[in-house]
C-alpha cells in the first residue's frame, strides 16, 4: 500500500483524497486538484486508478454524480456526515458533530464550511488530518481517527461503493477505505465502539 513513514506524503494524500470527497468538480481548478489529476503516475496504483477514472469521466456526469452522492440532491443512500450514522435520529448536526466541533476548537483548527455544512463531512475530516500533520499534532490525528472518523467511516464507505455508479466515485470510495485503514495503522488508532443507526 502507499502509506509510508513520510509525513509529508501522508499530509498531501490526506489533502487530495479528502478534497475529492469534499469539493465539487467545478472547484477542482481553484483548489489545485486539477493539477494532481493531470499527473500520469504517482506510484500509488489505487490512487492512480481513481484519478484516471475521475479524469476520464465527462465533467457534467461527474458533477451530477457528485451532487447526488455528496450534497443531498435527491434521496441519499450514503450521506457523508458522521452524525447521520451515530445519532439515534440519523440527523445532521447531531451530538457527534458537536463533539467533533469541540475537537476542532481544542486543536485550533478553523475553516469556513460551505453552505452551512456540518463539520463531520468525511472529506473535510480527512483534510483536517492534513492540517494536524502540518502542525505535527500526531496525537490529535490518532484521536480524530479513533473517536470521530473510524466509528462510522467503514459503514459509510461501504454504502458509498454500493450507491456510486461504476467508475470515478466508486473507485474513490475504495481508495478512501484503503487510505483510512492505513492511516489507522500508521497512527495506532483504534475505533471507539459505537452503535451505527443509519442502514445498519
Amino acid at each position: 500500500m502507499f502509506i509510508c513513514n513520510d509525513m509529508e506524503n501522508i499530509k498531501v494524500l490526506s489533502r487530495i483524497i479528502g478534497g475529492l470527497f469534499y469539493y465539487h468538480p467545478s472547484q477542482y481548478e481553484t483548489v489545485g486538484i486539477n493539477a494532481v489529476l493531470a499527473l500520469d503516475n504517482s506510484g500509488f496504483s489505487l490512487f492512480d486508478k481513481t484519478t484516471a477514472a475521475i479524469s476520464a469521466t465527462d465533467p457534467h456526469t461527474l458533477s451530477v454524480w457528485h451532487d447526488q452522492l455528496f450534497t443531498g440532491v435527491g434521496e441519499m443512500e450514503a450521506p457523508p456526515w458522521g452524525s447521520v450514522y451515530l445519532d439515534k435520529e440519523s440527523v445532521v448536526f447531531g451530538d457527534s458533530t458537536l463533539a467533533f466541533r469541540h475537537f476542532l476548537q481544542q486543536n485550533r483548527i478553523e475553516f469556513e464550511a460551505k453552505h452551512n455544512e456540518p463539520e463531520d463531512q468525511f472529506g473535510l475530516m480527512v483534510m483536517v488530518i492534513a492540517s494536524l500533520i502540518e502542525e505535527q499534532q500526531y496525537d490529535a490525528v490518532t484521536e480524530l481517527l479513533s473517536n470521530h472518523l473510524l466509528p462510522w467511516s467503514e459503514h459509510y464507505l461501504e454504502l458509498l461503493q454500493q450507491a456510486a455508479p461504476v467508475g470515478a466515485y466508486r473507485d474513490l470510495a475504495e481508495l478512501g477505505q484503503r487510505f483510512i485503514t492505513e492511516l489507522a495503522l500508521q497512527f495506532n488508532a483504534v475505533k471507539t465502539p459505537t452503535k451505527i443507526y443509519f442502514n445498519a
